[in-house]
């Protein structure tokens, strides 16, 4: 699933969220659009100033529509605990083989990084029902971020 591309059909899976427990995106999304954030680690400075972004920017992605599950390879408990220190509105996946951040070509492989070569890199997929990919954004570098405001004008046309 390396070569992810708008239009495409994202891969279905199951994983285990903090509030939601065991998630099948392909279950989610009949609910409506997902928006899927990998990201690299819990506690990085980062993830931490990113987090507070997103969280600011909830009730927009709301309004239109769409649910926000964060993936990293920390633990169920690990992110619980990330979630209480950061006020996480949006649930949080455990990918700790990260057999699903490889499946979606979101892991660190740009030379210029050996020291977070095979961490999961940030990135955004959005799902919408028929599990078509309707917007995806990968991080160059794992320490580049979106705008929250960029993203969620990108979200809205996206899905009309």
């Amino acid at each position: 699933m390396k070569d992810l591309q708008v239009g495409g059909k994202a891969a279905d899976f199951a994983l285990q969220g903090v509030r939601c427990g065991d998630l099948t995106l392909s279950s989610e999304v009949r609910k409506g659009p997902v928006l899927l954030y990998f990201y690299p680690v819990n506690y990085g400075m980062t993830c931490t100033n990113y987090i507070a972004l997103l969280n600011e920017s909830f009730d927009e992605f709301e309004r239109l529509g769409i649910r926000m599950f964060h993936i990293n390879p920390g633990s169920v408990d690990d992110h619980e605990k990330w979630m209480d220190r950061t006020g996480s509105r949006y649930d949080h996946l455990s990918d700790t083989d990260q057999n699903i951040s490889k499946g979606y070509g979101m892991i660190v492989t740009h030379p210029e990084h050996p020291k977070v070569a095979g961490f999961t890199n940030r990135g955004f997929v959005l799902v919408d029902s028929e599990m078509t990919i309707r917007y995806l954004w990968r991080a160059n570098r794992p320490t580049d971020t979106i705008d929250p405001s960029s993203l969620l004008e990108e979200m809205g046309n996206a899905i009309g």
